[in-house]
């Protein structure tokens, strides 16, 4: 039996989340179901349907592989198809300074590199498979919500010029009301010229499809409860069907079961993010609060906020989204989303919103990801912990994958902030109440602080 972390409502896999993302892309094809019982074979298993799943299954089949990919929902259900469409760096939640600490300069500016690379992974696929996916947004905007949060913007742009070759520009005040963001708690911005927003689900359908016709076989509402090794062989076991393989891979992210493989167990930190969509807003709705950019921006807090002008004039406002998977704590997480919107966007205060949905970004203990072999296994491998980047770094992380099991590419190719293994959080079992009691220290120092 998968053990969770959280209740099963948050792993319900019998419907997509009812999300603007779900309701404005296509609907995805028809995917395979498992037989009631019997056999499979497949060279590799892959474990989790999202970016990071497909993108390792599309370069394994490229390169000649048998591929078989096996979701507990479909494609586009867990995390891929519930976040806030940021393709933009990150993949830690270290900076690039702290990491520097542990791994040295080149190692980090190897990981720098990574993500820059993994931007424009995104970008080449939706522009050589003709995908639309409502792409906008030079960058990004990091907003400071105190006077006192100034200086650490303007920190964080020298990190990006000593480890990546990324353009930055710092805008006070007054240049943020002329470029049109405005918003209130806000004392200064750093534009980081890297990254644009998309329709997550879109480039969701746009991965699927190519693995289709690279000859990948996907398997929806076909839930891996647990394998065992057999000499050279994986059996893996989905009710009574049973799937032998010769290799192993685990793209769950956020949504890994604690037991597959045991080595997950108590070494991640899925955490809640929520989204709202507003209706469309008029022109002079826009320019009565001053928000008219269609940059992507989130703020300087712990417990951050991010929002995004959507090309239909939606407004897009996510940020931490409960701490248990039960009716009163998504409401509670509802509530709380909608109190920092309209103390942050006192103009639409009123304004409706059509859409409200939950998905679970992974954290690791290392505040790191992993790519790699899983320790204890001579073939299951992973990809995970895109600390909430995962539309860029999750589709990299894949494709890096899949080089690394051909043997395209070594640990080295890869770097050792992401290819050192993830220790386990101290006393496992507390995560949740040691998350939540965190969440009251972060929230207090975000206000005074």
């Amino acid at each position: 039996m998968l053990k969770r972390i959280y209740q099963p409502a948050a792993y319900r896999t019998d419907t997509l989340p009812d999300s603007y993302w779900v309701e404005s892309a296509s609907p995805l094809p028809a995917c395979e179901t498992l037989p009631e019982e019997g056999q499979l074979k497949a060279d590799i298993a892959i474990i989790g349907g999202g970016y990071c799943g497909l993108s390792a299954a599309l370069e394994l089949a490229k390169n000649g592989a048998d591929v078989a990919v096996f979701d507990t929902g479909r494609s586009g259900w867990g995390a891929s198809g519930r976040n806030g469409g940021f393709c933009c760096m990150g993949g830690s939640g270290k900076g690039f300074g702290q990491l520097a600490k542990t791994f040295g300069d080149d190692a980090v500016k190897q990981f720098a590199r990574h993500q820059r690379d993994a931007i424009n992974l995104v970008e080449q696929r939706l522009s050589s498979w003709n995908i639309d996916a409502d792409r906008h947004s030079n960058g990004e905007v990091v907003l400071a919500h105190k006077p006192n949060r100034v200086a650490e913007l303007k920190h964080e742009a020298e990190e990006l010029a000593h480890f990546t070759n990324i353009k930055t520009e710092f805008l006070d005040r007054d240049a943020l009301h002329e470029r049109g963001l405005h918003a209130a708690e806000t004392f200064g911005g750093l534009h980081v010229k890297a990254g644009f927003g998309i329709n997550p689900m879109k480039y969701v359908a746009g991965l699927h499809e190519q693995c289709v016709r690279a000859g990948v076989r996907i398997f929806e509402q076909a839930t891996i409860e647990r394998f065992e090794e057999d000499g050279d062989i994986y059996r893996l076991h989905a009710g009574n069907t049973r799937i032998s393989a010769n290799k192993i891979v685990i793209a769950t992210n956020g949504y890994s079961a604690e037991n597959l493989p045991d080595w997950i167990g108590g070494r991640l930190m899925p955490v809640f993010s929520g989204i709202l969509i507003t209706r469309p807003l008029r022109e002079e709705e826009l320019a009565n609060q001053g928000w008219t950019s269609d940059l992507m921006a989130f703020d300087s807090r712990i417990l951050l906020h991010y929002f995004r002008k959507l090309p239909d004039n939606r407004f897009l406002f996510g940020g931490r989204g409960g701490i248990t998977a039960t009716p009163k704590a998504f409401a509670a997480g509802k509530r709380d989303l909608l109190d920092n919107f309209k103390r942050m966007f006192p103009a639409w205060a009123d304004v409706a919103f059509t859409h409200h949905w939950n998905g679970l970004a992974c954290l690791s203990q290392s505040w790191r990801p992993f790519i790699g072999r899983v320790p204890g296994h001579h073939d299951v491998w992973t990809a995970l912990a895109w600390h909430g980047n995962g539309v860029a770094m999750a589709s990299l992380g894949g494709k890096l994958l899949a080089e690394r099991m051909l043997g395209i590419s070594d640990d080295e190719d890869i770097g050792a902030v992401m290819t050192t293994p993830m220790g386990k959080f101290p006393m496992p079992a507390l995560r949740r109440v040691a998350r939540s009691i965190g969440y009251r220290y972060y929230g207090l120092h975000d206000r005074f602080a």
